[in-house]
């Protein structure tokens, strides 16, 4: 009897080869072989393994914005808003999102998938970040700078150095925190 493997369960497996091994070692055999199943399978759903990409792709793409959708920013304060921005940082697959970083620097597709991720997490974080800090300019550099830790955290983990991010994340959020501005009653 033939095991039957569905679309989700290739984009997982693809996304737990990114982080193993990085981009380069993706390919149809690696995927087919671990599942114990014959390359027909994967030809079946993807036809080609582009088509496997753009789909991983636009599965990670998609998750990414379904989270930042599903936490419901701005329904309570400011600072639960930065806890659940810490949580969600917490939970991504930063082997794999560092694999995806590395791939999109050779090849433009991909770049332009993760600078879509990139985005929309940027406008989600600066959200968050302005409902604290009461200044737009100041607001964009937190932004950055938490932008900034996350990816190099993701290029630092993927090279082998793996300090806490909990940590991190708590220094930055005591950063954010810092500038808080007491707005008086009107």
């Amino acid at each position: 009897m033939s095991r039957v493997v569905n679309k989700d369960q290739y984009f997982e497996l693809g996304l737990e080869i990114l982080a193993r091994t990085g981009f380069k070692g993706l390919n149809i055999g690696v995927l087919v072989k671990e599942f114990g199943v014959t390359s027909g399978s994967f030809y079946h759903h993807f036809g080609s393994y582009q088509g496997f990409v753009n789909a991983l792709l636009e599965f990670w793409a998609n998750r990414q914005v379904v989270l930042l959708r599903d936490m419901e920013f701005g329904k309570s304060t400011p600072e639960a808003d930065l806890q659940k921005l810490r949580d969600l940082t917490l939970g991504l697959h930063h082997e794999a999102e560092a694999a995806i970083r590395a791939w999109g620097a050779n090849d433009d597709y991909v770049r332009d998938v993760q600078r879509r991720v990139d985005d929309a997490r940027r406008k989600t974080v600066q959200k968050a970040i302005a409902g604290v800090v009461d200044d737009a300019e100041l607001a964009k550099s937190l932004t950055s700078l938490g932008m900034a830790m996350l990816v190099g955290y993701q290029q630092l983990s993927a090279a082998g150095h793996h300090d806490d991010l909990s940590v991190l994340l708590d220094e930055y959020i005591r950063l954010v925190n810092s500038h808080i501005v007491v707005r008086e009653r009107a």
